[in-house]
């Protein structure tokens, strides 16, 4: 699937705060937190592949640590777009899932 910036924001556990395409940022909160997560994706210079910053990290009761991408770069700026989005909403659901209750500590800011 070829991902667009609609499809990679179109996640029922997120609300949009801010978007600006122009500058690559997005910011929105997960769930049923009121932090407000930030993320810029950018393409790596010379090359359509991108890569993306992120304010907060994710540590649920489900995980042993924050969860921080490993992978410095993706295809495109969407698919970025996309996986910075969907590693926070994956260990978000799988906590609720469990029967945790979403907590503002979950998010942890990244360094």
């Amino acid at each position: 699937m070829a991902w667009t910036i609609d499809d990679a924001l179109d996640d029922s556990l997120i609300e949009i705060v801010n978007r600006d395409d122009s500058l690559g940022i997005y910011e929105f909160r997960l769930g049923q937190l009121d932090t407000i997560v930030s993320v810029q994706v950018s393409r790596l210079p010379g090359s359509d592949k991108a890569i993306y910053a992120r304010s907060h990290a994710i540590k649920t009761p489900v995980q042993a640590g924050p969860y921080h991408q490993s992978r410095p770069y993706w295809d495109d700026v969407p698919y970025a777009l996309h996986q910075a989005i969907s590693s926070l909403t994956q260990y978000y659901e799988q906590a609720v899932s469990a029967g945790h209750e979403p907590k503002e500590s979950w998010l942890v800011r990244e360094p």
